[in-house]
């Protein structure tokens, strides 16, 4: 009786500790992009095709602001401002149609310059 009293508290526990990790993790990027100049990141973008999210990240501490461009498919590019400053992010919801082919990128703004972006990301909406 103490034993089998035992082994069904441990799975209890072991079921609320597997709760708990679900809820509190995390939802991880589908994809990335990033632009870098002399192989250093200078920005970034994740989205997450679940929710159609966008971040926006200054990873680099040069003084200059970064941007996301986004286009679906038959739509014109779309700019997501980020001026927080290095090492600091901005959030974007957006809400696509499922299954929509989307690109998006990162890019540096270099006011007196042409702004410098990476390559294009490819992914389909969730």
């Amino acid at each position: 009786m103490y034993v089998r009293n035992l082994a069904r508290t441990a799975v209890a526990v072991c079921a609320v500790g597997v709760v708990t990790v679900m809820v509190t993790v995390p939802a991880s990027a589908t994809g990335k992009a990033s632009v870098y100049t002399r192989s250093v990141e200078r920005g970034r973008v994740n989205y997450w095709t679940s929710t159609d999210d966008f971040r926006v990240s200054d990873t680099s501490c040069d003084g200059h602001s970064v941007y996301a461009q986004y286009q679906r498919a038959g739509a014109g590019t779309v700019r997501l401002n980020h001026s927080g400053g290095c090492g600091t992010h901005t959030d974007f919801n957006r809400s696509f149609t499922n299954g929509q082919t989307i690109k998006y990128r990162a890019c540096v703004n270099l006011p007196a310059a042409p702004d410098i972006c990476g390559p294009w990301k490819w992914d389909t909406t969730g």
